[in-house]
Parts: structure tokens; sequence; C-alpha cells
């Protein structure tokens, strides 16, 4: 049996096409680029390019939130104790928990500062998530507070990310800076100081020039 090049060719061209449109797009979308001292502002991790009713869909997350933790800070409170922290929610829109059963093994973990692990595995059927996630959805939002002015780094890193029957997913990362506006202030008794070293220096110079 002969094979014809032409429609050997097409097939090769469409196996390329489709495992480039299989990697998911991982990206950080900053509520806005610049914020002052002492403000909150939130950030959300996106995912995009999944198939619109179809596979690949996802299953399962583990990433590395990470922020430079000079400029930005985190609250660490989880007051009900559920393992996520108060300022942060993961799948907002229920895509990895369609019917909204509460199955799902989900968490948050500061590493360090300035590093914030996020993970949600889906206990959703492969099929149910292929027919209903949707292709583009937030996997996690979550509050920052600014601390000093400067650039401010946002980056994510995987530990993994899977399909719907746990197959590993192909992604590529997109990430972001903040910028902290404004100059360091300096506190009162740290201001009333300097001017009574001052005022004492003025004093001694003025005794020593005295005749």
């Amino acid at each position: 049996m002969s094979i014809n090049p032409i429609k050997l060719l097409l097939g090769l061209l469409i196996l390329l096409v489709s495992g480039f449109s299989q990697a998911a797009l991982i990206s950080i979308v900053p509520s806005q680029s610049s914020v002052l001292p002492g403000q909150s502002f939130a950030v959300d991790i996106v995912i995009d390019q999944l198939a619109p009713g179809g596979a690949p869909s996802l299953g399962a997350f583990d990433l590395v939130f990470t922020f430079t933790s000079a400029r930005l800070g985190v609250d660490s409170t989880d007051a009900d104790a559920d393992g996520v922290l108060d300022n942060v929610i993961i799948d907002p829109s229920g895509q990895l928990d369609l019917f909204n059963l509460g199955l799902n093994i989900l968490g948050t973990e500061l590493l360090a500062p300035g590093q914030l692990r996020i993970f949600d595995l889906s206990f959703d059927l492969p099929t149910d998530l292929n027919n209903f996630q949707a292709n583009s959805f937030v996997l996690a939002s979550l509050t920052l507070i600014a601390l000093s002015p400067g650039h401010a780094d946002l980056a994510v890193s995987l530990n993994g990310l899977a399909d719907g029957l746990g197959n590993a997913l192909n992604s590529q990362l997109i990430n972001a800076t903040i910028m902290v506006e404004g100059t360091t202030a300096i506190s009162e008794p740290a201001t009333l100081l300097m001017m009574l070293l001052s005022l004492g220096m003025l004093v001694v110079s003025m005794r020593f020039s005295r005749p």
C-alpha cells in the first residue's frame, strides 16, 4: 500500500499544531501596575489555552508564587484553619470543582519569605472536566500589601500541572512586575532626633567660635 506524501505531511502538520495548542499558558495578572506603601492590591494567577469542551482540561496544579519580600508582603492568617490563607481564593470560579462537592484536596503553604505554594487536586470525572470546564480561568486570586518603594517581581513556577487523567500538561509562564511608588518615610521620633542633634551641633559650634 502506497502512502500519499502530501497526506502524510498534512497529518504531521496537524499533530504538530495540536501539540502546540495543548501547551497551557499561565500568567500573573496584578490588578494595577503601581501602588503606594501600605496599599493592598489583588493578583490573579490565570490559566489559558485549554481546549474548550474537550481534552486537555485541568485536573490538578501545584505551583509556587514568588514575590519580592522586601517590597511586598502577604497576610499569613488562616482563621478557620482550613489550610488556605484567608487572603487567597483558590479556583474562585469552581472550574476544578464543577458541582461544588467540596472534595478537592487544596491548600496554601508559606515556604519562605516571598514564596507561597498553592495547590489543588480535582476529584471531578475527566469527562466532566473535558465537557464543562472553561478554557481560561483564574487558578488563584490573592491579596498582597505594598511595604516599601521600588520594583517588585511577581513570578510563578510549577511543581506539577496535570489533566483530568493525571497526565502532565505542557505550559508556558508569563511573569509580571509592579512598582511601589513613593519614598521611604522617616518616622516622627527619628525626625525629632535629627533636629535635636542638629541643634546641639549648632550650639557647640557657636561656643567654639566665640573669641
